[in-house]
């Protein structure tokens, strides 16, 4: 345990290392724009300077994509000499990494500019905070919870870099074959999944239960529903990282790639959303103004999706996910149904909801929760009604012509949103596809073995 130099250390630090004396390190860390971390792993020693000073480091993570290029968007890195952002801790998320191999502990923080304290642009979480007083200053709060899917894979990859499910020590061989909510598949995971739970619980992370998916080590797992939809976002981005630390503590790995098997079923990011009044009381179950109430939320979520599909599929491979096994890619609603992009589950009472089955798992939670939210206020505000609903199966999956087709169209759909642009800046928005653009050019611009077979 650090030495207490200071008479007024953090109460918060002060109960962690009570709790936990024999921590090693410290992992400070935002969610980038991928929706895993970026910061610096500290000496513990250096905890209490941390929460007195913060800690100072480039501001351009929200404009990095997967490999932390940036491709000059927005004017951010070199373009602008690459200044200094302040994070702060931010209260609440100091907590352990049980998975870690050596005593280790976490925490979120907050960023600014260094020189003048104003929040970053770029922040996701700055936009979703601009988002949700928009809708409170309406009346309207949203409930929200997110349920992923991922899949487990081994630690190793094949010769050709392809993935493989992971190899179980009891049979020595890979987990398989797909076996859709089967509790055998569970049982042969079940070590790693108690893992999961008590870093979950370790962290008070609101996950619930986990179910085999559809594909091969696949998997799903849904967060409990909170009022607070920052909090969401929160608890995305720390279910996704305990999740995969806990699996290469097992010597496998997870990925939250929205597509990593061709012949499997992708993995999505479902948002539950309802909204509440002033009272608590969920607008959309009152019995007189609900239903036009949840119809008018929808119709803004249809009318918006064109332009917010970029945030929802950032990237080729997620592109790649829709029109698959339960992956739709059109803007169709309906009750219970989720050959749809919008389901309304079967809850009529307090849990009245809309499902919103759009997103990747691979998107950033906090700009699928404000590109959504922003979508139920505009819908709610100019009273807009959906097409009808579709009852059965909605034909084959088939493409919406009405919505992007590839990331580039994507891109170019969001740099010249004239919906949007009332939610988020116009600056935001051509910088973000500036960024998904170049991802996407810097991606073509490899030779894949697949183009040898076709072209030699």
């Amino acid at each position: 345990m650090p030495a207490d130099t200071s008479a007024s250390r953090h109460p918060e630090v002060a109960a962690f290392l009570a709790a936990h004396p024999d921590t090693r390190f410290i992992e400070a860390f935002t969610p980038d724009l991928t929706g895993y971390g970026f910061g610096k792993r500290l000496p513990i020693e250096e905890i209490d300077s941390l929460y007195r000073s913060g800690m100072g480091f480039s501001a351009a993570p929200y404009v990095l994509d997967a490999r932390h290029d940036g491709y000059g968007s927005g004017g951010i890195g070199w373009d602008d000499g690459d200044p200094d952002a302040k994070g702060v801790p931010i209260p609440g998320t100091l907590k352990p990494m049980p998975w870690a191999a050596v005593p280790t502990a976490q925490v979120m923080l907050d960023i600014s500019y260094a020189v003048s304290g104003e929040p970053l642009w770029t922040d996701p979480r700055h936009l979703l905070k601009t988002i949700l007083a928009r809708l409170a200053a309406d009346g309207l709060h949203p409930t929200v919870a997110c349920e992923y899917e991922f899949f487990l894979t081994d630690g190793t990859r094949e010769a050709d870099g392809r993935i493989r499910p992971p190899i179980l020590k009891r049979t020595g061989r890979p987990l398989g074959p797909p076996t859709n909510l089967s509790v055998l598949t569970l049982e042969e995971v079940a070590l790693w999944s108690a893992k999961a739970d008590d870093a979950a619980r370790a962290q008070n992370v609101p996950m619930g239960s986990i179910i085999a998916e559809m594909g091969v080590a696949q998997f799903e797992t849904n967060l409990h529903h909170t009022d607070d939809a920052m909090l969401a976002g929160d608890h995305a981005v720390l279910l996704k990282r305990l999740i995969r630390g806990t699996a290469r503590a097992e010597g496998w790995d997870a990925t939250f790639m929205a597509k990593p098997y061709e012949d499997e079923a992708g993995s999505g990011l479902h948002v539950h959303v309802s909204l509440a009044d002033a009272e608590g009381r969920n607008i959309f179950a009152n019995p007189a103004t609900g239903e036009p109430t949840i119809r008018h939320a929808i119709a803004g979520m249809q009318r918006l999706m064109p332009e917010s599909l970029a945030f929802f599929a950032p990237n080729h491979n997620s592109f790649r996910r829709f029109g698959g096994l339960f992956a739709p890619v059109n803007r169709k609603w309906g009750e219970d149904n989720r050959t749809v992009a919008l389901r309304i589950p079967t809850d009529k009472g307090a849990g009245r909801r809309i499902e919103h089955r759009v997103a990747g798992a691979d998107a950033n939670p906090y700009l699928v929760l404000a590109a959504i939210l922003a979508a139920a206020h505009y819908g709610i505000t100019r009273k807009l009604e959906p097409d009808a609903p579709v009852v059965g199966k909605h034909a084959g999956f088939t493409r919406d012509p009405g919505l992007p087709a590839d990331v580039f169209e994507a891109a170019r759909r969001l740099a010249r949103a004239s919906l949007l642009k009332e939610y988020f800046s116009k600056r935001y928005l051509e910088t973000y596809a500036h960024l998904v653009h170049g991802q996407h050019e810097d991606f073509l611009s490899v030779l894949s073995p697949r183009e040898y077979d076709l072209f030699f």
